[in-house]
C-alpha cells in the first residue's frame, strides 16, 4: 500500500515538473519571439534600401516606385502591401501587383499590365483602350504605338480608368473577341480598324478594304477573308469582301 502511494506521489511530482518545464519553455519562446520582433522593427538593418520592379513593359520603374509611395528608409515590416497595391492600381495600365519582401532590405514589385490594343480620337486627342474596353490614357501622339482604330462607340462620356459606357454589354464582349483575333492574326495583313456599331454586322478594315463579317463564326469568316486578300494580292486595293453569310463570298474591288 505504501509503495503504491509512493509511486503515485512520484508520478504527480514528475507531472508537475514536466508542466513547469513546458511552461518555462513556452515563456522562453514567447520572450524570444518578442525580442526578435522588436529587433526586426527597430533595427535599421531591416530598413528598405532597394526597390526592384519587374515585368513592367509600358510604365517605367521610377514611375511605379513613385506611385507605390514606398519610401526608402522605412522598416520593411511596417509596409502595408494592400495600400501599396491600391496605390499602384490607380494607374489604369496596372492590372495587378504582387509585392514581396526580400530580407533584409529589398522590396520586389511584380507588375501585371493591361495591354493597349485600340485607339479612338476625341477632341483632337487619342484615347487608348485595352481588350476589355478600359480607357488606359489620353495621348496627343500615337505614332510610336501599333494600335487598331475602334469605331462604333460613343466616347463623349468615357473616362480614363473606366470601361467605355455602353448599353449593350455584347459590344464589350466583341472588343475582347476582336482582340484575340488581332493577336492570332498571322496572315501578314494588318487589321487597321474595327467597327462594332452593330452586333449583327461586325466589320473590320485592312487599310482600304472593308471585311463584312456579320455575326457568328467570326474567326472562320475573318480567316476566309484574309486568305482571299493574300491569295488574290488585294492588300493595297480598295473595296470590300462580304463573308457575312453562308456561301461564296462577295468580292468587290474598285478599278
Amino acid at each position: 500500500m505504501k509503495n503504491a502511494l509512493a509511486k503515485t506521489d512520484n508520478k504527480l511530482i514528475i507531472n508537475r515538473r514536466r508542466k513547469k518545464a513546458v511552461r518555462k519553455t513556452i515563456i522562453s519562446l514567447i520572450l524570444l519571439i518578442s525580442v526578435t520582433v522588436t529587433l526586426c522593427l527597430k533595427l535599421s538593418y531591416f530598413n528598405v534600401s532597394n526597390i526592384s520592379v519587374i515585368n513592367n513593359h509600358t510604365i517605367n520603374s521610377d514611375e511605379i516606385i513613385k506611385l507605390s509611395q514606398i519610401k526608402k528608409g522605412i522598416n520593411i515590416f511596417y509596409l502595408n502591401f494592400k495600400n501599396v497595391q491600391t496605390n499602384l492600381r490607380s494607374n489604369p495600365y496596372i492590372l495587378s501587383a504582387d509585392i514581396k519582401r526580400k530580407l533584409p532590405s529589398t522590396i520586389i514589385i511584380s507588375i501585371k499590365e493591361r495591354e493597349a490594343v485600340f485607339y479612338t480620337k476625341r477632341d483632337n486627342k487619342y484615347l487608348i483602350i485595352d481588350r476589355n474596353g478600359i480607357i488606359l490614357e489620353e495621348k496627343e501622339d500615337i505614332s510610336q504605338m501599333k494600335l487598331t482604330s475602334l469605331l462604333g462607340f460613343n466616347f463623349k462620356e468615357a473616362q480614363i480608368g473606366m470601361v467605355i459606357p455602353v448599353q449593350d454589354k455584347r459590344k464589350l464582349e466583341n472588343i475582347s473577341l476582336m482582340t484575340e483575333l488581332i493577336s492570332d492574326n498571322t496572315s501578314g495583313i494588318d487589321i487597321t480598324s474595327i467597327d462594332l456599331s452593330n452586333n449583327l454586322n461586325l466589320e473590320v478594315y485592312t487599310n482600304n478594304i472593308c471585311i463584312k463579317l456579320g455575326s457568328g463564326n467570326i474567326k472562320d469568316k475573318l480567316n476566309k477573308a484574309l486568305n482571299i486578300i493574300v491569295n488574290n494580292n488585294l492588300k493595297d486595293q480598295k473595296g470590300y469582301i462580304d463573308v457575312s453569310f453562308d456561301g461564296t463570298p462577295v468580292i468587290s474591288i474598285d478599278k
